[in-house]
């Protein structure tokens, strides 16, 4: 699988938003993220960095 776990930096800390992100898409109110599972989360926020061998992505919060 290529899921990956979604991180966002809000003051300089980083804080895991959702794991197993099957779907990441923009969307008029952000970001909208969602899982192997169905779960959703939007975020107001700017992709920073992409790690496809950490399974990782990296968002900055506005």
């Amino acid at each position: 699988m290529c899921d990956v776990n979604v991180f966002v930096v809000k003051n300089g800390v980083e804080e895991k938003v959702l794991e197993n992100v099957d779907l990441i898409e923009e969307v008029p109110d952000g970001i909208r993220l969602v899982n192997i599972f169905g779960e959703e989360r939007t975020l107001k926020a700017k992709m920073v960095l992409y790690n496809n061998s950490e399974k990782r992505m990296l968002f900055q919060s506005f």
